[in-house]
């Protein structure tokens, strides 16, 4: 069955994929359950990657009872009559997000909110954009423009010219950006930088953002696409810096793993343009009520069983541990191992896209699914649900402190 799905994929799907896939011998996946994802000759592996969206795991119960009973009442929406899942989703995710946030607008992917996150800058008399080196944002044309990686981006240039990328925590380098302008200016940047590594953007440089965002007219639009609904261990990870963003970009665990589901959620000012005519923005498939049921009964689950605070406590345990695996193989390379953690957003960086490789591939040999950065090559990720178990968490020291001896 491998091969020919691997042949069927580099005929019709996508062949650098296929290739890739071959040759880092790939299994094939079969199944799911939380924490584990099952392949076709029935060997377990433990699934740390996702990309930050499974903080519930694979198939959690309540989610997907949710998503069948709404498929036998009424999966896709007529977008003609009113919508009772739409009203009830976008109080419920309101509820959650730090006031004054009062609208929210449901799409189905972190890049298409990126997308109308800009749209609402745009909107809103924003003509400039500064966003923060390492950022990742999305592919779409508007998204890659404020993603910083040369490597997405040059293929498609010329993107939007009106963008200005400053060095993260460079404070300084924000001012002096800022004060080019007398527009309003728009600030776009993740509270924690996934894709770039996982880093965590100083209080400092946050507030100093949404300081001068305020004094220009402009907007700060936090992308919290993989940093919230408590993957780094608070509901939002701007929470810890006691700030409230006029735009919010949320995605990845929305719909906890089982249906795609993305939104935007904004103050009312920020929200003005579509409040005055809602033709402005429209997606046919965003906001299916498929994908509100799932993204209902993900909110219900993060609240029930505090999820945030147990993704603060495992991601700290796994972070003080892999550190102390790291320190005590006390050679050259073990040495160049820096782990850095938010919640149950971990990095792993092992200083090269070589090392970055060769671990993944050692980790995969010991049943452990990670993630790559798509902005830091040199780092191994970790995106872990928060229901891991005491043995589980045992299978990932062990294979971490046998992997590190291969790289």
């Amino acid at each position: 069955m491998r091969e020919e799905t691997l042949e069927l994929l580099k005929a019709h799907s996508n062949r650098s994929k296929a290739r890739l896939s071959s040759m880092m011998s790939l299994p094939i996946e079969q199944s799911a359950h939380c924490a584990e994802i099952i392949d076709e000759n029935g060997k377990t592996y433990l699934d740390f990657g996702g990309f930050g969206v499974f903080i519930l795991g694979h198939k959690h119960p309540q989610v997907v009872a949710a998503v069948k009973s709404q498929i036998d009442i009424m999966p896709m929406s007529s977008r003609t009559l009113v919508s009772p899942n739409l009203a009830s989703a976008s109080k419920k995710l309101v509820d959650i997000c730090p006031e004054p946030i009062q609208y929210a607008f449901f799409t189905n992917s972190g890049a298409e909110s990126t997308e109308l996150g800009l749209k609402l800058a745009r909107a809103n008399g924003c003509k400039h954009i500064i966003a923060v080196t390492g950022s990742y944002h999305g592919k779409s044309l508007g998204a890659l423009s404020v993603t910083h990686r040369d490597e997405f981006r040059t293929p498609f240039a010329p993107l939007f010219d009106n963008v200005e990328f400053v060095e993260r925590d460079n404070v300084a380098a924000l001012k002096a950006a800022f004060a080019k302008h007398k527009e309003p200016v728009a600030f776009i940047a993740e509270p924690v930088q996934g894709e770039g590594g996982v880093y965590a953007l100083s209080y400092e440089f946050l507030h100093t953002a949404k300081q001068l965002c305020d004094q220009s007219k402009g907007l700060f639009i936090c992308d919290e696409i993989q940093s919230g609904l408590a993957r780094t261990g608070s509901m939002w990870a701007i929470d810890k810096h006691n700030i409230v963003p006029d735009v919010m970009l949320v995605g990845k665990g929305l719909s906890g793993g089982v249906v795609p589901c993305a939104a935007v959620v904004a103050t009312e000012a920020a929200f003005a343009p579509l409040n005055k005519d809602f033709m402005l923005h429209s997606s046919t498939f965003g906001g299916s009520p498929i994908a509100l049921a799932a993204a209902e009964a993900t909110i219900d689950v993060l609240l029930k069983d505090q999820i945030a605070e147990r993704a603060s406590k495992i991601g700290q345990n796994i972070v003080t541990k892999l550190k102390s695996i790291a320190a005590a193989h006390n050679n050259s390379a073990s040495q160049q191992i820096i782990v850095r953690g938010e919640g149950l957003l971990i990095g792993i960086d092992v200083g090269s896209p070589a090392r970055a490789g060769q671990l993944t591939l050692s980790l995969l040999h010991h049943n452990i699914l990670t993630s790559h950065s798509l902005s830091n090559a040199s780092t191994v990720r970790l995106t872990p649900c928060a229901f891991l178990t005491d043995e589980q968490l045992t299978q990932l020291y062990t294979a971490f402190e046998n992997a590190i001896d291969k790289i």
